[in-house]
């Protein structure tokens, strides 16, 4: 692992960012399911478990639309049966049960790819006094890299984890058919180069719990 940057966690100005758990990807048999999502949901509950205990900030993001077309756009062009997908009257569209947001934790809810495009997650972040924003959900190269890329425009602090974020495999679209662990290890290696600290949940726990010892959490 190999980072131009790592930076500091500090429990008052870092936030969870958990992207797109919805039943509707994280489901086998709904209409977007992403594989690789049942291999995170253990990694992200140890975070959920952990920023909890220390009070850390945490917002869930959902891609939900109003279902009537109005509000899709080139999403429609790009996935025609997105309305029904991603309408709000689909109960798909909630957050899984085993990753359910607690009282007090913030939901936003997006049209497209990005946490921030047409969304109040910038706003949210700024009364909150957050600089250091720490990503996990799916689809890794999709939802997670575009609000990774938004994120760090507005100079926040992005950290992608690469054991809590899952990626699709693609079919060819006249380039060859690509892996789902090729497109992860692209994905991550773009983004620990141009745009985030790349690191493992394991390892962002262990940092919380350093800091706490040392008395520097927070401070």
């Amino acid at each position: 692992m190999m980072n131009k940057v790592t930076w500091p966690i500090n429990r008052e100005r870092t936030a969870l960012i958990v992207v797109d758990m919805q039943k509707v990807f994280c489901v086998k048999g709904e209409g977007l399911y992403v594989p690789g999502t049942a291999n995170i949901i253990e990694p992200i509950q140890n975070l959920l478990a952990q920023m909890r205990h220390h009070q850390m900030p945490i917002i869930f993001l959902r891609h939900v639309v109003r279902g009537d077309g109005s509000d899709t756009g080139r999403m429609q062009d790009l996935y025609p049966n997105v309305n029904n997908l991603l309408g709000r009257d689909n109960p798909s569209v909630e957050i899984i049960d085993s990753l359910f947001p607690q009282q007090g934790e913030i939901v936003v809810d997006k049209l497209f790819y990005s946490g921030f495009h047409n969304t109040d997650l910038d706003a949210i972040l700024r009364m909150k006094d957050i600089d250091t924003l720490i990503v996990c959900g799916t689809v890794t190269n999709v939802c997670c890299e575009t609000t990774i890329r938004d994120g760090v425009h507005r100079e926040y602090k992005m950290i992608a984890l690469s054991d809590a974020c899952a990626a699709m495999p693609y079919p060819d679209m006249g380039y060859g058919e690509v892996s789902a662990e090729d497109v992860q290890r692209i994905s991550l290696t773009a983004m620990a180069y141009e745009f985030a600290e790349v690191t493992t949940s394991v390892d962002i726990l262990i940092r919380i719990n350093e800091s706490i010892q040392s008395g520097k959490l927070g401070a």
